[in-house]
């Protein structure tokens, strides 16, 4: 396992609960819950983590329990949560919402023939991007 999630550890090849971060965990949960924003929240909880960091404790389905991972959070409170940052989300106006698509013409080109060959590739390009008569869109 490259990361053990904050709230477990390894213990005999196995994953166990922290009691210590357990506690602080839920205590994060019941904070933000409360009204308290992540940084608040997690500050009160004891967890030293960005923005990020608590977001993704917040939306971990492990804590929910796995064939690997304990249950360290009720599916109810999970879901308050989960419901809270969406209302939160909205009233933030940071739902994420599909911009009209402005659509994307590829330019054309129109080159007359190729009459002189050039040696040099340079030269060459040269001459040919010279030829480059109109943009058609």
């Amino acid at each position: 396992m490259a990361h053990t999630p904050f709230g477990y550890q390894i213990e005999n090849g196995k994953v166990v609960i922290n009691k210590e971060e357990l506690k602080q965990l839920q205590h994060l949960f019941q904070a933000y819950l409360s009204g308290l924003s992540l940084e608040n929240a997690a500050k009160e909880a004891g967890i030293k983590r960005n923005h990020g960091g608590i977001t993704r404790i917040l939306t971990d389905e492990r804590y929910l329990g796995t064939d690997i991972f304990p249950t360290l959070i009720s599916k109810e409170l999970f879901e308050k949560v989960k419901i809270e940052r969406y209302k939160r989300a909205k009233k933030l106006g940071r739902l994420n919402k599909k911009k009209e698509e402005t659509p994307f013409e590829i330019p054309t080109f129109t080159i007359p023939t190729i009459d002189i060959k050039h040696d040099n590739p340079y030269k060459q390009a040269e001459y040919v991007y010279s030829l480059i008569e109109s943009v058609v869109t």
